[in-house]
């Protein structure tokens, strides 16, 4: 079976929601129709302009407080990152927690580096390291790609982990101007994951129903990675 990514979304159709300390810039998005919540550590803050949905399926990127809110007094992260969190439909069809033995073997071949990479061409990325977790798959790569996000640099941390029944790929960008330790950066993408499994632990009051799963008919077969399409459900 083909594997692919879903390509990066388009304007968020969830929730926008105030937080303290964020001098009024949203501190998380409840996306998708099951509303699944996206936030991050404290003196994260959620940029509108550049959070994205599409169908159902979404993109959030948060950054600083103080930043976004053009306000001194909001907080601001400990570490100088930009975060984005990516959220795939909800399907029955693989998950991260089932395929963590595969993914280390994936990334480093030509197919995982074109999926890490923003112009799909496995040549500009640099896989540094991976870390495999019994539900999480974590990993540090550069990517030469032109059209980065403006202001970011080319080093980042990304971690893989399921929230419910959707994936979430969730990214660390170290800013161009400041220097950020590979240290700091790991540390910002776990704090990150668990604000995001912490804010998602309970079903959210009033919550829609998730999106059916796949029917015996269409779903695909389960077994290993490729026979899962699980990459059909990660946005790169």
């Amino acid at each position: 079976m083909r594997v692919s990514a879903l390509l990066a979304a388009l304007v968020l159709s969830g929730c926008i929601g105030g937080g303290g300390g964020t001098g009024g810039a949203p501190a998380e998005a409840v996306v998708t129709s099951d509303m699944i919540v996206v936030t991050g550590p404290r003196g994260f803050c959620v940029d509108e302009t550049a959070t994205r949905a599409e169908g159902d399926t979404a993109f959030v990127l948060l950054g600083n407080c103080a930043a976004i809110s053009a306000s001194r007094r909001a907080d601001q992260p400990e570490v100088p990152v930009v975060l984005t969190a990516a959220i795939s439909e909800a399907s029955d069809a693989g998950s991260i927690a089932e395929s963590i033995a595969e993914l280390d073997a994936y990334f480093r071949s030509e197919a995982g580096r074109t999926v890490l990479s923003r112009s799909q061409d496995a040549e500009t990325v640099t896989l540094i390291e991976t870390i495999t977790e019994p539900d999480m798959f974590l990993l540090h790569a550069s990517d030469t790609s032109a059209g980065a996000m403006e202001g970011v640099g080319d080093y980042y941390w990304r971690a893989y982990l399921d929230i419910g029944a959707r994936i979430a790929t969730l990214s660390v960008f170290a800013l161009e101007d400041r220097g950020v330790t590979a240290e700091d950066g790991l540390g910002a993408l776990r704090a990150f994951a668990a604000t995001m499994r912490q804010a998602n632990a309970e079903p959210v009051p009033g919550a829609v129903a998730a999106a059916p799963a796949p029917s015996a008919e269409t779903a695909a077969p389960r077994g290993g990675l490729f026979n899962v399409g699980l990459f059909r459900r990660i946005f790169n």
